[in-house]
């Protein structure tokens, strides 16, 4: 039964989402918006565990989801280089379509706090952005805490404004984790990779400079996932049973290891 009433305020709030962003000739242009339902359940999550969702928590669950997806669109633009002028325009006008739904939300609410606390996660998630960029952390451990925030700020933030903060550091650990390997397939499709990217200039900034370079990049992530899945496994053994199987697709992530690619299988 439990299962079932989160899966029902998902499926209602998603129907709410996709209401609110409908917007035709976008649509038709750059494709349907693509809610992430990862997030959208590390959102709901601990009003399950609370046993109460008003139509007033949808609302702020709603404005979360609507500033993550203008959030992701516009980092679509900057990674589809190649797109037609008009396509990446018109995808930069969603991300702002999306972001104005947002304060609209906002507005029947309304709540300044709030407003105050996704400004500054955006700020925190744009900042870490550039440091990102510029591959000058200095270990591997700053550089998945960076990608952290980036992954997480809008739902921390969130659950801090609600008084849920006991649920941040899963949530962080969750989808830092699922960003880890969603590199990993980047990387095994040859497409860039700013984590494994990252890790051959922190490795070439050691001096190593051995043939070998690109299995040592291979274990150093390897052992981050390992660390990272340890470490959510203790926090999730706290949650019911019901709150792992009403999603699996999170949780599933902490069932699979990393497989060394075949082309440096040998160089170990």
């Amino acid at each position: 039964m439990k299962t079932n009433e989160i899966n029902h305020w998902m499926e209602e709030t998603l129907q709410y989402i996709e209401d609110q962003i409908r917007h035709g000739y976008l649509q038709q242009s750059i494709g349907a918006p693509l809610i992430d339902k990862d997030r959208l359940f590390l959102l709901i999550f601990p009003y399950q565990m609370i046993g109460s969702f008003t139509d007033l928590d949808r609302s702020y669950v709603s404005t979360a989801m609507l500033i993550q997806t203008a959030l992701d669109t516009h980092e679509k633009v900057s990674k589809e280089q190649q797109d037609l002028l008009r396509v990446r325009q018109l995808t930069v006008l969603a991300g702002d379509y999306y972001s104005g739904l947002y304060y609209q939300i906002l507005a029947k609410i309304p709540d300044i706090k709030l407003i105050r606390s996704i400004a500054h996660a955006i700020q925190e998630i744009n900042e870490q952005k550039i440091e990102l960029a510029s591959l000058n952390m200095t270990s591997l451990e700053e550089f998945i805490t960076s990608l952290k925030k980036i992954e997480s700020a809008i739902i921390t933030k969130f659950y801090k404004h609600r008084g849920l903060e006991q649920f941040s550091h899963i949530a962080e650990d969750l989808l830092v984790l699922k960003r880890l390997i969603g590199e990993q397939r980047l990387y095994e499709h040859g497409e860039y990779s700013i984590l494994f990217s990252f890790l051959r200039n922190y490795l070439a900034q050691q001096g190593d400079r051995t043939t070998s370079v690109e299995g040592k990049v291979w274990d150093y992530y390897a052992k981050a996932v390992d660390e990272l899945k340890e470490s959510l496994e203790q926090k999730l053994r706290l949650l019911p049973d019901h709150i792992q199987s009403a999603i699996p697709s999170l949780f599933t992530l902490l069932h699979s290891s990393p497989e060394r690619p075949k082309i440096y299988a040998e160089e170990g």
